[in-house]
């Protein structure tokens, strides 16, 4: 009972500096009740955890005591609200409503005033994406092939010549198509993946519906890519790009449209918005990536170099991530496109991949959970980074100088070590890259963008080994203990009278019914003793009550 009454001060004070976020109290009573019955395998939201966090460190500065939170809490109302605020997933400004751009050059110019843009971030979003820039398509196969495999998904994206969408009527047109898309395989690398981004985020910034077509030029990536053209338009938009600039972009584009995709294993649940319900998708047949239409194809005497300009839409399968309910996005940094696709690739994959990290770690807002270096699901793989041990120096030195650039540009706030020592345990060490430094792990600091936060100080005591869930669950464990100290004397005093009993169910906000049913008596027996219709209630019901009242 004691923890019930420790919840009843922790979920009033909820109530006095949240008043405007209603989910925290269910959500925080559920995440007490876990905390105090398992001190190893309870996961309380980031939320509960950013509220024992400051309201510790009050408790320190100020000398003050838990157990009296709620009479205190109103001097530091604004203190504990801003250091929590930002650990509150905001549902309402996820979901209001958006006035999509009208055209490419207002999403472009509008981009190009800013640091990060909205871009696609489920998992088959994630997976393509990093298939295509590391083009792990196998050629052996008649058609060149990529499995992906992760968790619960499974899917197969092919490289096809054909394109039974288009709309080509001539023969002639027909053949000049294939010659287009027959080598697009030698195309997909990290260039074709920043297309890939860029065409989804101006569908994205533009879209109304899932099957409208946008118009797409490749001077829009060139501008994307901050490259400079020979002339600029009075609103800063460039044009007359090199031969070159804009043949890569245009082969790479042509080598996207050539993508088809399938499901093999997974329900996918799309809700039918005008009927309201669920549609289940157990297998999904191959569709194209992206579908496009009105094309003009660039030629350079009688050979095609790729598509100059179209409309184009994702797939069916791809918008459904894009785009309505099942939506799955987040802030992709516009310095990813910028890096050469050569010598900066790896800055661009770890870029990408922070950005499908931080989206997922937005729901806890777990931010600075470590990254391992090495191994299956390191970040040396991730780029797809040499990690021989021949090279072991060299490649330690590529992997600070990329994440210090990725600092230096904005992408990241800040990263670390996780062991500060381990610069030390190097060098007495003969194996040292294997043995320890592929074992490391860094934390990295999302920038402001992503987590709202101007002073990072409070991210890294968020983060701290003091507060971690064991400790939280013990820190709980020492209050309610506190609790029962100060309580026992209160109840001792308490004697069990209508008055009494009515006083106490009023504290504790529960109606008759609740009240008996905590008690296990009657609701018309504590009913009428409260209206002092029982003079002499019997011995059973009394020691009920009086359990009930000293909370035992």
């Amino acid at each position: 009972m004691m923890v019930n009454i420790l919840q009843r001060r922790i979920l009033n004070v909820t109530n006095i500096i949240f008043p405007d976020h209603p989910q925290l109290y269910v959500g925080w009573n559920i995440d007490i009740k876990n905390l105090m019955a398992s001190e190893e395998n309870s996961q309380p939201s980031q939320s509960l955890k950013a509220f024992f966090v400051i309201m510790e460190r009050l408790v320190k500065e100020h000398d003050l005591e838990f157990e009296s939170m709620e009479q205190w809490a109103y001097d530091y109302l604004e203190e504990i609200r801003n250091f929590v605020l930002p650990y509150i997933r905001f549902t309402d400004e996820e979901n209001a409503p958006y006035a999509p751009k009208s055209n490419n050059r207002e999403v472009i110019n509008s981009m190009l005033n800013q640091s990060f843009a909205e871009s696609g971030s489920a998992l088959l979003f994630h997976k393509l994406r990093d298939t295509i820039s590391k083009n792990e398509f196998d050629i052996a196969t008649a058609i060149p092939t990529a499995r992906i495999s992760e968790k619960a998904l499974e899917a197969t994206a092919q490289v096809r010549a054909e394109n039974d969408y288009l709309k080509i009527k001539s023969n002639a047109a027909i053949e000049q198509w294939k010659n287009l898309t027959s080598q697009a395989i030698t195309s997909m690398d990290d260039l074709t993946a920043d297309i890939f981004d860029i065409v989804s985020i101006l569908w994205m910034q533009q879209a109304t519906h899932k099957d409208q077509m946008i118009h797409f030029h490749t001077d829009d990536a060139l501008n994307l890519r901050r490259l400079q053209g020979r002339n600029e338009d009075p609103d800063g938009y460039q044009t007359s790009y090199r031969k070159k600039e804009r043949d890569d972009i245009m082969k790479r584009l042509a080598a996207l449209s050539t993508i088809w995709i399938r499901i093999e294993r997974e329900n996918l649940r799309f809700i039918n918005e005008d009927q309201g319900n669920f549609e289940e998708i157990g297998q999904v047949q191959f569709n194209p990536l992206f579908l496009v239409d009105s094309v003009t194809v660039a030629y350079r005497g009688d050979n095609p170099i790729g598509i100059y300009e179209c409309s184009i839409r994702p797939g069916e399968l791809l918008a459904n991530f894009l785009y309505g309910s099942q939506k799955s996005s987040g802030l992709l940094a516009l310095k990813t496109l910028e890096y050469h696709p050569t010598k900066q690739r790896y800055h661009k994959r770890l870029s990408r991949y922070l950005s499908w990290q931080w989206r997922i770690r937005q729901k806890s807002a777990d931010y600075l959970r470590s990254y391992y270096i090495g191994g299956e699901k390191g970040l040396l793989k991730v780029m797809d980074l040499d990690v021989n041990p021949r090279y072991g120096s060299r490649i330690k030195e590529q992997f600070e100088e990329i994440l210090d650039t990725l600092q230096h540009d904005g992408i990241i706030k800040g990263w670390s070590y996780k062991d500060k020592g381990i610069e030390q345990q190097i060098e007495q060490e003969r194996n040292w890259f294997a043995t320890t430094w592929l074992k490391a792990r860094v934390q990295i600091i999302p920038p402001t963008d992503i987590t709202g936060l101007v002073d990072d100080r409070n991210l890294l005591l968020m983060e701290s080994a003091d507060h971690d869930n064991v400790n939280l669950s013990t820190m709980l464990k020492g209050m309610t203990e506190s609790e029962a100290a100060v309580t026992i004397e209160m109840n001792e005093k308490k004697q069990v009278t209508p008055e009494t009993i009515n006083k106490e169910r009023a504290d504790r906000g529960l109606s008759i019914l609740e009240a008996a049913k905590e008690m296990g008596i009657s609701h018309s027996t504590l009913s009428r003793y409260e209206r002092n219709l029982i003079k002499r209630p019997y011995t059973g019901s009394l020691e009920k009550m009086k359990e009930w009242l000293h909370g035992k």
